[in-house]
């Protein structure tokens, strides 16, 4: 396969990458009673899903890349949106109980981020090889960060 056309596969595939970042869907199984000083899971989970999918429906509007240049400009846009989402589910106060586990799937999400900001910066760069091997770790990162995420009832998007 051609290096133009492996690069294009490539860049397809990241961009749907980034756009899997967020967290969202699911419910958690657990409702439990109020924590002193926290909501039940339930009540984090639902506030949690809620900015989810907000976020994940404006990631689903950008385009999919067809070059370096266009994974660099909607690249960017999916990562700006990931730090607000971050922002906004670091706002949240989760059970006081589920504190330390939270901090651990955030911290993970936010180093996937970090990772989508160093792809969009190798496309930008037109460095297919770096975009390729930042896309394989993010994809590493974003499978922590589910695995951190299911006890909430929270999974990485898939769509």
């Amino acid at each position: 396969m051609p290096q133009a056309a492996r690069c294009s596969a490539a860049v397809a595939g990241v961009l749907l990458l980034l756009g899997a970042g967020c967290l969202g869907g699911g419910s958690s199984s657990s409702t439990g009673s109020t924590a002193v000083g926290g909501p039940t899971r339930a009540q984090f989970t639902q506030q949690a899903v809620a900015i989810c999918q907000r976020y994940q429906r404006r990631i689903g509007t950008l385009k999919t890349a067809s070059d370096l240049a266009h994974l660099a400009s909607q690249g960017a846009r999916a990562v700006a949106l990931e730090r607000a989402e971050l922002r906004e589910l670091r706002a949240l106060t989760p059970p006081a109980a589920d504190r330390a586990a939270v901090k651990r799937m955030l911290d993970s999400l936010d180093q996937a981020i970090g990772t989508g900001d160093k792809l969009v910066a190798a496309a930008k760069a037109n460095d297919a090889a770096g975009v390729a091997a930042d896309a394989e770790l993010l994809k590493a990162q974003l499978g922590t960060t589910g695995v951190l995420a299911r006890p909430f009832g929270l999974d990485v998007c898939t769509s």
